[in-house]
């Protein structure tokens, strides 16, 4: 029922994420968020606002998911990343995260996640001719915003510069200009820090595990998830290269451009797991959730789907209300 409703095309179904999000998210409203004290600014200006009310940290929390969810939905929609149009990710995108994050697990690299999803939508969105400067001047800021959350979030750069060569010739300016807007952001931080007399730590202390948040998962829930996401997540990558093969070439440049960004976020997270020791799954929850909407597309057997977003439901409420 759930798949055969968000399949549809009808944006008024996303009505449904006000029911949705707070069945799945509750329980962070008495949860103790995480230390951001030692974070990017930021983060840690998020961590003060939490600090006003036991509260703010829930509702915060049911927001961010809330915007990720129609953001995704815009983003596979308008940039042709979608074979067609529908709403899936707005059903994926909360799942993935009530799947992934606890709670007490909404840190900095949550924090930062919107603005990731919107520079990928600047950089998406041009096209092959015309201008682009301004659209790759946006999605600069907008990297430089989400690492004033999360530092390692600067690094994906390279996707905004892995989606310049997959969808336009070759200019040099346009792989110096988001550069430039990340540093635009990242000196303008440093300038009112100063002004304001506070503290800037050293990026790489920024990242300890405190400031994306951990939390406690009930016993056997690791391999009951992996029982379900894993084949889920092989039928939807069988069906990704099927309709990467078939699609025109602003599809599979798009597409591309996508298969960038899962695996720099991967491998940022490999990374991250060497400096602290853990992996912070949220980075790639939104990437997981793209893709899984690929499972769900054709109306064949509509019921395996059904059963399978019923069995990730029970899951991620088990996680969220067993561990609050």
């Amino acid at each position: 029922m759930l798949v055969q409703l968000f399949r549809s095309n009808q944006t008024g179904v996303l009505v449904l994420l006000l029911l949705l999000v707070p069945g799945l998210f509750w329980p962070h409203f008495g949860a103790v968020p995480p230390d951001l004290s030692m974070g990017m600014p930021l983060a840690r200006s998020v961590a003060w606002v939490w600090q006003k009310g036991a509260w703010i940290h829930g509702a915060m929390v049911l927001a961010i998911v809330t915007v990720l969810a129609i953001q995704v939905t815009v983003l596979m929609n308008e940039t042709d990343l979608a074979v067609r149009r529908d709403h899936l990710s707005g059903l994926l995108v909360p799942l993935a995260f009530a799947l992934a994050m606890p709670p007490g697990a909404a840190g900095a690299a949550f924090l930062g996640l919107p603005f990731v999803v919107w520079a990928m939508y600047r950089t998406w969105s041009i096209s092959g001719g015309g201008r682009a400067l301004g659209a790759l001047f946006d999605a600069g800021i907008l990297l430089g915003l989400a690492a004033l959350c999360y530092m390692p979030y600067v690094f994906l750069l390279v996707v905004v510069w892995a989606s310049i060569s997959a969808i336009r010739p070759f200019q040099w300016r346009e792989y110096i200009v988001p550069v430039l807007g990340g540093l635009v952001m990242l000196y303008f931080a440093w300038a009112v820090l100063e002004l304001m007399d506070a503290p800037f730590f050293p990026p790489l202390r920024t990242i300890p595990p405190t400031t994306f948040g951990l939390g406690p998962a009930p016993a056997g829930y690791g391999w009951t998830l992996a029982l379900v996401l894993v084949p889920l997540l092989v039928v939807a990558s069988l069906r990704f290269t099927t309709h990467y093969a078939k699609g025109v070439v602003r599809e599979q440049n798009v597409r591309s451009a996508f298969i960038a960004l899962s695996l720099a976020l991967a491998l940022l997270g490999a990374m991250v797991r060497v400096v602290t020791g853990h992996f912070p799954v949220v980075i790639v929850a939104i990437p997981a959730a793209m893709l899984a909407a690929h499972a769900f597309i054709g109306t064949r057997r509509a019921w395996v789907g059904e059963v399978a977003v019923l069995c990730l439901l029970v899951l991620a409420l088990w996680l969220q209300y067993s561990a609050s």
